[in-house]
């Protein structure tokens, strides 16, 4: 009945300590803002700022043409008669 007993104490204690813990970090997260948050918006801005870089990169290899080159052109097809 002891053993029973004393569990239940220790489960509650455990119970109210984390309740606790839990309220004190909500409280933290309220006045100083949630760190979680603040790291996955600065990964996404690097992630966003090497996207642009990558596209930059990517624009600036790009080779660029003269509107007068690479134009179709009419052509005649001219066929050699071999027989002497």
């Amino acid at each position: 009945m002891f053993k029973i007993l004393l569990f239940g104490v220790l489960f509650f204690f455990m119970m109210f300590l984390l309740l606790g813990v839990s309220f004190l970090r909500g409280l933290k997260n309220l006045f100083f803002g949630n760190s979680d948050n603040k790291r996955q918006s600065q990964q996404r801005q690097q992630q966003q700022q090497s996207h642009r870089q990558q596209q930059q990169e990517n624009t600036a290899r790009k080779k660029i043409f003269a509107k007068d080159e690479g134009e179709y052109v009419d052509y005649e097809e001219v066929k050699e008669d071999k027989t002497p």
